[in-house]
C-alpha cells in the first residue's frame, strides 16, 4: 500500500472533518486488519464475549478464572497503576479499538485519554460509546497510525499500548514515535504477548505459530521477542523501569476461554475454515502452543 507522509497528513485532515473517508496508511496492512477485526464473527465475539474490549485479563491467586470481564477490568487497573500519573494527565492510547481501556482510565484514574486507531469503525464505535458514557470531555478518538502520529513533540504525559504493538509493521519506528510525543519524564506502558526467541521454538510450534501470526496480522510479534523488547525500548531512548513477566496472571484467562470455546470452535469448523473465526482460533489453537508465548508488562520513562 503506497502513500507518502503528505498524503497521510491530507487524509488525517479530511478524517477530522468528515470521520468517514477511504483510508491510506503507508505500509499498514489495512485489508488484513479489517479482516481480523471487521468480520461479522469477530465483531460478534468482541461485542458479546468481551463487552467491546480487545484485550486479555489479569487474575491474582485465589481469584476465579471464570469471570473474564472482571479480569479485564483488573488488567486495566494494572495499566493505570503502572502509568502512575496524576488526574488530568494527558495520555495517548496507541491502537484504541472501541475505547474500552481509555474510558476506564478516564473514569477510574481521572486521566484525559486520546485514542488513535487505523480502523474507521473502531473510531466511530469508540466515539459512540464514550458519548453514551458521558466521557466525551475526558476521551477523544481519531484515525491515526502510531508509526506516524499527528501530534507535536512532548504532547503527552503518558503513552500505552494495550496488546497492539504486535500489529506494528515497524516496532522500532512506533517506539520512536511514542518517545517523541512524550514529554521529558513521561511514562510508557506496553502490555501484551511476546513470543519466545525463534530458536527456542520447536518446528511443530513454528508450524502453528507462524501461520497464525500471518492471519492475525502480527508483524511486530516477528520483530521482537521476550528478550529483545527491552533492548528496543532502550534503543528508542527510554529508560526501562520494569519488564514484568506476568504470564501467570494472564494464563487463567487463557484457561477459561479455552474451556469455554474449545467445543464451539470445533463445531464451527465444520461449517467453514478457521479464517472465518480468527478470534476463536486465537483462543483454541494458540492454547496448544502456550509454552512459547509469554505476557509482559513493560514500563519505561522518557528521561
Amino acid at each position: 500500500m503506497g502513500g507518502t507522509a503528505a498524503a497521510r497528513s491530507s487524509w488525517a485532515a479530511q478524517q477530522r472533518k468528515t470521520g468517514q473517508v477511504q483510508m491510506v496508511s503507508g505500509e499498514l496492512d489495512l485489508t488484513g486488519l479489517r479482516r481480523v477485526y471487521g468480520r461479522p464473527g469477530s465483531r460478534l465475539f468482541y461485542t458479546l464475549v468481551c463487552r467491546n474490549a480487545r484485550h486479555w485479563g489479569w487474575t491474582e491467586p485465589g481469584q476465579s478464572k471464570w469471570r473474564c470481564w472482571q479480569a479485564q477490568r483488573r488488567l486495566e487497573g494494572v495499566l493505570g497503576r503502572k502509568l502512575s500519573l496524576p488526574a488530568g494527565s494527558r495520555v495517548l492510547d496507541a491502537g484504541c479499538g472501541a475505547g474500552v481501556v481509555a474510558r476506564q482510565l478516564a473514569s477510574r484514574f481521572g486521566l484525559r485519554v486520546t485514542g488513535v486507531d487505523v480502523l474507521d469503525f473502531h473510531v466511530r464505535e469508540a466515539r459512540r460509546l464514550s458519548a453514551r458514557a458521558a466521557l466525551e470531555e475526558r476521551t477523544s478518538f481519531s484515525w491515526g497510525d502510531y508509526h506516524d502520529l499527528e501530534f507535536p513533540d512532548g504532547s503527552f504525559d503518558g503513552v500505552y499500548s494495550m496488546e497492539t504493538l504486535v500489529h506494528a509493521y515497524d516496532p522500532e519506528r512506533a517506539l520512536a514515535e511514542f518517545h517523541r510525543v512524550l514529554r521529558p519524564g513521561g511514562r510508557l506502558v506496553l502490555l501484551g504477548p511476546v513470543g519466545a526467541p525463534p530458536e527456542e521454538i520447536s518446528p511443530e510450534g513454528h508450524a502453528v505459530l507462524d501461520p497464525f501470526m500471518d492471519a492475525m496480522v502480527f508483524p511486530g510479534a516477528k520483530r521482537y521477542d521476550s528478550r529483545s523488547l527491552s533492548v528496543l525500548l532502550a534503543r528508542a531512548g527510554f529508560r526501562v523501569e520494569e519488564a514484568l513477566d506476568a504470564t501467570a496472571r494472564y494464563r487463567p484467562t487463557s484457561d477459561a476461554l479455552y474451556a469455554y470455546f474449545r467445543l464451539p470452535y470445533a463445531l464451527l469448523r465444520l461449517f467453514g475454515p478457521a479464517e472465518k473465526w480468527l478470534n476463536l482460533r486465537s483462543v483454541v489453537e494458540m492454547y496448544q502452543v502456550r509454552e512459547y508465548v509469554s505476557w509482559f508488562v513493560h514500563t519505561a520513562v522518557k528521561p
